[in-house]
């Protein structure tokens, strides 16, 4: 606005000079006029001005690549219009630290008004946007008040989800394994192996033993699933990760349509026990919202109760060739 006040100043002068040379009643309140002007303005101006309020929202969550948008709401909360709103429009997506294009946006005569500002959804994560100070003017441009600010609101792009290639096998019975019984007994799985001293007699197979010429006992075998996990370690190039976070959606939504809780470890500091969709998008949520540290993780080998899957980037995006 100092366009608006370089031309009140203007004007200021030239009246002034004009009071000087003419000096009759006539330029004494035209000067009068001049002064009074912004103050009179400034009276009219003041309710909507102090009773304005902006509201800023976002839509949500979508799938990378979709259309976004922040919504950005003003009210005057006054029958009359605010003269002019003027702010600054940013933000940052928190997982690839890059930032919005910054903008100017500025609305004249403003009594209520609703606007969409788009947002970039190229990249995932979480993008945060705010508005910088927010400054209403009265009907002049001459003076201006700032405005009660408002939160910044947050955007969630998503991966796309994909199929690795090939298909790992992560269903109910890839995931079974069996364990010595503890205490012994009766169980349908048992599993041959050479005699121990301290054996009872009564688990020993006497058929195949009289065979071998050496004791074998028939040891019991419980039957237990292992804990699925899926593992990724943040490849550094943006096509390998955002291709590593499509995988991994798409094997942790299949797993929870089969009813199979499972563990999804980031990196080496983030990881969650994934059991409903719900679950599964909060902990998307909390990976795009911080940068990936890049970190191995902790779970790079198969345990003896635990099947992991290591996430890597397909080829051709990132990933090597098999």
């Amino acid at each position: 606005m100092s366009s608006r006040r370089i031309v009140y100043l203007t004007a200021l002068a030239m009246g002034a000079v004009f009071h000087s040379l003419y000096g009759q009643y006539l330029s004494y309140i035209l000067l009068r006029f001049l002064i009074l002007l912004p103050f009179v303005s400034l009276l009219i101006s003041l309710p909507a001005m102090l009773r304005v309020r902006v509201h800023l929202s976002a839509s949500g969550a979508s799938p990378r690549g979709e259309a976004a948008a922040a919504r950005l709401k003003m009210d005057s909360r006054c029958f009359l219009p605010v003269g002019c709103l003027s702010m600054t429009f940013t933000g940052e997506n928190r997982f690839t630290g890059e930032a919005v294009e910054k903008r100017k946006v500025r609305y004249w005569g403003v009594l209520k008004a609703e606007e969409s500002l788009p947002l970039p959804s190229d990249r995932c994560g979480v993008v945060t946007c705010r508005l910088g100070r927010v400054w209403a003017w009265d009907y002049m441009g001459i003076f201006a008040f700032p405005v009660k600010g408002c939160d910044p609101a947050t955007y969630t792009v998503l991966p796309i989800p994909d199929q690795p290639k090939p298909m790992p096998e992560l269903d109910q019975d890839s995931a079974i394994t069996l364990k010595p019984k503890p205490g012994g007994g009766y169980s349908e799985e048992h599993e041959l192996r050479p005699y121990r001293q301290g054996d009872p007699l009564n688990v020993i197979h006497w058929k195949l033993s009289s065979k071998l010429d050496e004791p074998i006992v028939r040891e019991p075998q419980l039957m237990q699933r292992k804990r699925i996990t899926l593992s990724v370690t943040p490849g550094s190039d943006r096509r390998a990760l955002e291709s590593q976070l499509d995988q991994l959606l798409y094997l942790s939504t299949d797993l929870i349509e089969k009813g199979i809780p499972h563990r999804i470890c980031f990196g080496a500091h983030q990881q969650a026990y994934i059991k409903d969709k719900n679950s599964l998008d909060e902990f998307l949520e909390a990976i795009l919202s911080a940068r990936p540290d890049g970190s191995r993780g902790p779970v790079d080998r198969n345990k003896s109760d635990e099947l992991v899957y290591s996430i890597r980037p397909k080829p051709g995006e990132g990933g090597t060739k098999p």
